[in-house]
């Protein structure tokens, strides 16, 4: 990771406070027999380890991203303590109940779209985007949280549950919309990962990586409602699997937004999230599509898909990983030069070094991963070179060529005809 100065460990303290107590308050009420996934213990201590791990991520960046990362801790441990005041107020059948519910029910995409502002605003051709995003999830959100309309106080059912809603067309059409606009940002930072220099590829990419941590915390908590019928997965433990997946999510996220190393291996985390929910589908449905056939064909059919789905996996992750960290060629060594070859003593040691190299053949790309500098940089040497020994303009002559030409000269290796 960077090295940046550690930032307070205040904020951390208090999220891993307030996660804790939020964590106690719910084992108190699923052990006076209020069950759901909102009090499940597995679900509420990856909320609270997901929030304190992003805070303590958001200590090892300075700057903007820093505070993006804290606001997400924040949002994630909101969801948490939302849950508790929710389940709390059922409890006491309070008048709060449904404003309580409706804010819980609601806050789901907030966390998903504080990471997916943190990814737009660590781009800055992409932070005036960023306005628009967030007015529209936001709005989304406030639609969805009053659509939601809590059977009071749940006739039987425990919080949370999913038959303890009635759900609105408004519910739908708002997470279709928060949908639709994540995946549009995931393919927006995607494309401009795609026009960025070389060297800033890697950053680009973890952005995008970060980003497509939303849509796939949200595929999902869908995909376990599809598979629900075939594999018999009860809906409290795909809404589980869902809030762990947020937690984690979050915190993979936030990881990549700060990464300079482990490039590859966040990148094909992400993807394996993907692929992982992509064999889950495929699975369930072809295990139960072919189960009349016996288990043996069946059982073929899965190794099969999942072999494919796996295949696939590999083969996108090495070609990201490829696209990130391109393989440039190593330019030839110079050849051994004395201190200032004559004739070349007005050129600084750095521009002799560029020269040196020119010489070889060596392109300005090649020439900058080889002396550790910007593409940028190397041009202005060559600027100077030229000017230096007086190429200043082409003449219809290739400035390039003539300055090799003195630089082979003045160390007395043979010279190459023109072309």
């Amino acid at each position: 990771m960077r090295d940046v100065p550690w930032r307070s460990l205040g904020p951390v303290l208090l999220i891993a406070g307030l996660g804790s107590c939020s964590v106690v308050i719910l084992a108190i009420a699923r052990a006076g027999g209020i069950g759901g996934y909102t009090t499940h213990p597995v679900s509420t201590l990856a909320l609270a380890g997901g929030a304190t791990g992003v805070a303590l991520l958001s200590r090892r960046s300075a700057g903007r991203t820093g505070r993006w990362l804290l606001a997400l801790a924040a949002a994630v441990l909101v969801y948490l303590m939302l849950g508790a005041f929710a389940v709390v107020a059922v409890t006491a059948d309070s008048a709060l109940t449904p404003f309580l519910l409706g804010a819980w029910g609601g806050w789901w995409p907030i966390p998903l779209a504080v990471l997916q502002l943190a990814a737009l605003r660590a781009d800055p051709r992409a932070r005036r985007w960023s306005i628009g995003f967030g007015v529209v999830v936001t709005g989304a959100a406030v639609c969805l949280a009053l659509a939601l309309e809590p059977v009071k106080p749940f006739a039987g059912h425990p919080p949370a549950a999913p038959d303890g809603w009635r759900t609105a067309a408004a519910t739908a059409a708002s997470t279709i919309l928060i949908s639709v606009v994540m995946l549009a940002v995931v393919l927006f930072l995607a494309h401009r990962a795609r026009r960025v220099p070389v060297d800033e590829r890697a950053g680009a990419a973890l952005a995008a990586a970060a980003a497509a941590v939303a849509p796939l915390s949200i595929i999902v908590c869908m995909g376990t409602a599809v598979a629900s019928g075939p594999g018999d997965i009860a809906p409290t433990d795909g809404s589980v699997v869902y809030l762990v997946s947020l937690a984690g999510g979050c915190l993979v996220g936030a990881w990549a937004l700060i990464a300079s190393t482990n490039v590859r291996w966040l990148l094909s985390g992400v993807l394996g999230g993907y692929a992982a929910i992509g064999v889950t589908l495929a699975v369930t449905w072809t295990g139960a599509a072919l189960r009349p056939e016996g288990p043996l064909i069946s059982g073929l059919a899965v190794a099969s898909v999942t072999a494919v789905i796996g295949v696939a996996w590999w083969r996108a992750s090495t070609a990201l990983t490829a696209f990130v960290h391109p393989v440039v060629p190593q330019p030839a060594e110079p050849p051994p030069a004395r201190e200032s070859p004559p004739g070349l003593e007005v050129l600084s040691p750095r521009e002799r070094e560029v020269l040196a190299l020119v010489a070889t053949g060596a392109r300005d790309a090649a020439i900058a991963e080889h002396l550790h500098l910007s593409q940028r940089t190397v041009e202005t040497h060559l600027r100077r070179i030229f000017i230096k020994l007086g190429l200043e303009s082409d003449d219809g002559r290739n400035r390039r060529l003539l300055a090799a030409r003195a630089w082979l000269e003045a160390v007395g290796t043979d010279v190459p005809t023109d072309r």
